[in-house]
């Protein structure tokens, strides 16, 4: 049971769209009164860089989760450096939370029992082999494919198809929900849409707002994003998601205030140290190994490793080897510019998704629960396969799974 957030950051080449002004060279003299215009300055163009100059922060997030009519809200002093797992929170106000404290140096977490003082911690581990794209490389994408400058009008524009929205849904359960349907235009990249709606203030700071639309609702749960983003420093200080699932409408709304960036934070900061009288349990942590190919991974299993057909857009990420007492797992991960699949055989405990509808797959009776994102799982001869993807079509996802069968 792993209880920490493993981070998979995939690395996008980085786009300059700066607007240039043509111009004619002459020779001779400019009278005193010409003038030149200044070059736009595309918006976000250097959203990545900036992004990345964050090396740490100080803030208090409130975060309201809304399922149906139910609404729990959690407060949370942090202090983080983002785009890693480092970071401590210390829990402010949230009744159905465990745990009151919880610290993270990036190879190791700690939870803080509220009621009983007991500490719980994991050991977290991370595919540095894989290529990885940071979120301030997502978010520069966001804005590269608006395309906005500073003499553009601030308001609401068509939106910019071609984007994946910023993770926002809890990883357990509650993926939104879609109905069956034919794969959309392109893979992932074409399922959401971007348009800039000018700027605001969150928390006394100049924020840019942009809001995330699916181009096909049913696909992905009629998921949609607002992004309320940092001019100075391009971080999320707000962002509220909608989508529905199992019939019922889910939204998130995260809210960063009280911010101060880059406040010189120590890294005695994510250490945890508890007292003596404190009693300290280690988590039964599975052992997750990642491999550069498929062709690493079948030097050290002796467990048939699948072969999936995917689109030649996709490649491979990584290969892992998870063990445990109670499981078994292989595991391949494929990316494109936008979007992801992964592929998964497991020996053990295993719990798939609640499905929507079925299929067949190799002969066995295949679940398939669609929305944002997509699983097909299945069994056969002792194994349990999944195959998923982010907004990613389910009649994708079926023939991806078909091409494993049950190797």
């Amino acid at each position: 049971m792993s209880r920490g957030t493993v981070t998979a950051k995939q690395i996008l080449a980085g786009i300059c769209l700066l607007a240039l002004v043509g111009g004619v060279l002459a020779v001779g003299f400019l009278s005193a009164d010409s003038t030149e215009e200044p070059t736009p300055r595309q918006i976000g163009a250097n959203a990545s860089e900036r992004y990345a100059a964050v090396e740490g922060l100080n803030a208090t997030r409130t975060t309201i989760n809304r399922e149906g009519d139910e609404v729990n809200r959690s407060v949370y002093r942090v202090s983080m450096r983002p785009g890693t797992d480092r970071f401590r929170e210390r829990l402010l106000y949230g009744p159905r939370h465990r745990h009151n404290l919880t610290v993270s140096n990036g190879s190791m977490m700690w939870w803080q029992n509220r009621t009983s003082g007991v500490v719980e911690r994991l050991n977290l581990s991370n595919p540095s082999l894989s290529a990885q794209r940071t979120e301030g490389e997502r978010i520069e994408r966001l804005f590269a494919r608006l395309n906005v400058t500073d003499g553009t009008d601030r308001t609401a524009a068509t939106p910019t198809p071609g984007i994946n929205p910023l993770p926002a849904v809890p990883q357990s359960g509650g993926a939104p929900e879609g109905q069956a349907g034919e794969r959309p235009d392109g893979v992932g990249n074409a399922a959401f849409a971007v348009s800039y709606n000018g700027t605001d203030t969150v928390d006394g700071r100049s924020v840019h707002v942009l809001k995330i639309t699916p181009r096909n609702g049913s696909l992905v749960g009629d998921f949609r994003q607002t992004l309320w983003v940092d001019t100075e420093w391009f971080f999320p200080l707000k962002r509220h998601s909608e989508w529905r699932s199992n019939g019922v409408q889910h939204a998130k709304t995260v809210v960063y205030e009280n911010v101060t960036f880059n406040p010189g934070l120590d890294e005695s900061v994510f250490r945890f140290d508890p007292s003596a009288n404190v009693s300290v349990e280690l988590e039964d942590t599975p052992r997750r190994d990642f491999y550069a190919s498929t062709a690493a991974l079948r030097r050290v299993t002796n467990v048939s490793v699948p072969t999936p057909d995917l689109p030649p857009s996709f490649q491979l990420q990584f290969a892992s080897k998870t063990e445990s007492p109670r499981i078994t797992s292989l595991g391949l991960k494929y990316v494109n510019a936008s979007t992801e699949i992964s592929v998964s055989k497991v020996e053990g405990l295993f719990y798939p998704p609640t499905p929507d509808r079925s299929t067949r797959v190799a002969g066995q009776q295949a679940n398939v629960s669609v929305g944002y994102t997509t699983y097909v799982s299945w069994s056969c001869d002792g194994y349990h396969y999944q195959v998923s993807g982010k907004a990613v079509s389910p009649k994708l996802l079926i023939e991806v799974a078909r091409s494993v069968g049950c190797e």
